[in-house]
């Protein structure tokens, strides 16, 4: 017990002071999060529009109605100002994207036939634009609507007009919104493209956090040190056990801080089962390790191991849709012999709320895998930390 403790922490001792495998590991991934998470951003973000309501009239009721009704917060944040001069003033300050003027005497002007209009203001980003002006067109061209028809069927129709007017419920501005050009292959499914990138390089770059248990050894084996060890009287296969361990602990630390960064500073939503995600990070780290040591077993050298893996995690990655959305669909259920699809699919049902049934079922498959890659890596481990085996 005690020799595999010792070993695992001066392994974390070593890790910490290599920055640059430190940068790799943790730094890497989420700046890739980030770049990709945001480049295919296709969620809409409401426009903040400073809205002052000068007139008190009978058609105040409607527009109270219509600013404050849930089918437009997707589209549009109010933010109540007191003048037009501090709508202007937010404006140039970059705190509101729109604002919306609607001058007193509004209701009188629509309901005596006269034509009336708010006044609107432009913000700095054109699609805020876009989407404040197909609210707001809405509601008004359904107002104009009415009153083209009192002006066709003449005076006798406006009191109807009046009465239906005064009593009119929100109008949803009829707003569509979809990704033209990209097509289906482009589908996030239920996740955001933040969160669907942040589950993809969190297994990922865990599968490289597991990798370094093998580099680990065959440097060691390559240096000598193994051997020294051999002959201690402490017992050798704890020892090489432990360095095992301090690279799941380094996954375990990558793990931690890349769902934690993500979760607070990118505002990913990683569900409420952490506990589901924590069992799902150790068993792609595991099978990470175990895919490392086999290849180890056959490579014999730190350079081959590490262009093998490399070579077979970055194909994983591709195959499942890490690198490009929709592509598990044109290479004829290939990503299903990747550890990558089970670890992510799992994450994505956690991020989008998902049946549990549909998570377990991933992560049996998933612990599967692991289980027959640690028991290969088991038989074929001698081959890696003895000189001549």
């Amino acid at each position: 017990m005690r020799e595999w403790w010792i070993a695992a922490h001066y392994e974390l001792l070593k890790y910490s002071r290599m920055r640059s495998v430190l940068i790799i590991l943790i730094g890497l991934p989420l700046v890739l999060i980030l770049l990709l998470g945001s480049a295919f951003d296709t969620e809409i973000k409401p426009a903040k529009v400073a809205l002052f309501i000068a007139d008190q009239g009978e058609m105040s009721a409607s527009m109270d109605t219509f600013w404050n009704d849930e089918a437009i917060s997707h589209y549009i944040k109010v933010l109540p100002a007191n003048s037009n001069k501090e709508i202007q003033d937010w404006l140039r300050e970059g705190i509101a994207d729109y604002g919306v003027h609607i001058p007193a005497g509004f209701s009188e002007r629509l309901l005596a036939g006269e034509a009336a209009n708010w006044l609107t203001y432009s913000g700095r980003y054109e699609e805020k634009n876009i989407a404040a002006d197909a609210v707001v067109n809405g509601y008004l061209g359904q107002l104009n609507l009415q009153l083209a028809v009192v002006e066709t069927l003449g005076p006798d129709a406006l009191e109807t007009f009046k009465e239906t007017i005064s009593e009119a419920k929100t109008i949803v501005p009829p707003i569509s919104t979809y990704n033209l050009g990209a097509g289906d292959n482009q589908s996030f499914g239920k996740t955001t493209s933040l969160q669907y990138y942040s589950a993809a390089y969190l297994i990922m770059f865990l599968l490289y956090g597991g990798m370094t248990a093998a580099i680990a050894l065959l440097n060691q084996r390559e240096n000598g040190t193994l051997q020294r060890m051999y002959a201690i009287s402490g017992s050798f296969r704890s020892i090489v056990f432990g360095i095992i361990v301090g690279a799941v602990l380094l996954a375990a630390l990558q793990a931690v801080i890349i769902v934690a960064f993500t979760a607070y500073v990118y505002g990913v939503d990683w569900g409420n089962h952490f506990m589901w995600i924590t069992l799902i990070c150790l068993l792609t780290t595991a099978a990470g390790a175990g895919l490392a040591i086999t290849i180890a077993s056959i490579a014999r050298t730190v350079k081959t191991t590490q262009s093998l893996f490399g070579i077979i995690v970055f194909s994983m990655t591709f195959l499942s849709g890490g690198m490009i959305t929709g592509i598990e669909r044109l290479v004829g259920g290939a990503n299903k012999f990747t550890i990558n699809h089970w670890a992510n699919e799992s994450l994505r049902a956690i991020m989008s709320h998902s049946d549990t049934s549909n998570v377990w079922r991933e992560i049996g498959v998933l612990s599967l895998i692991a289980l027959v890659l640690t028991i290969i890596a088991v038989i074929r481990l001698p081959k890696v930390v003895k000189q001549h085996a």
